[in-house]
């Protein structure tokens, strides 16, 4: 659960970066990578059995 409330607020936090322009040009492209990280943690999550793939 850790994992996917971490994901979700790295998403949340990018993208409401990538709306924030006018205070330098590296701000939107730092939040895009940022909720780039979190929507594949969100993926991952969500497609694995409580964050593992080990089959156990």
């Amino acid at each position: 659960m850790k994992n996917l409330l971490a994901g979700g607020f790295l998403f949340v936090g990018g993208a409401i970066l990538m709306l924030a322009g006018e205070y330098a040009s590296w701000v939107p492209i730092v939040g895009s990578m940022i909720a780039l990280v979190g929507f594949g943690m969100l993926i991952y999550f969500l497609f694995s059995k409580d964050g593992k793939y080990d089959g156990k």
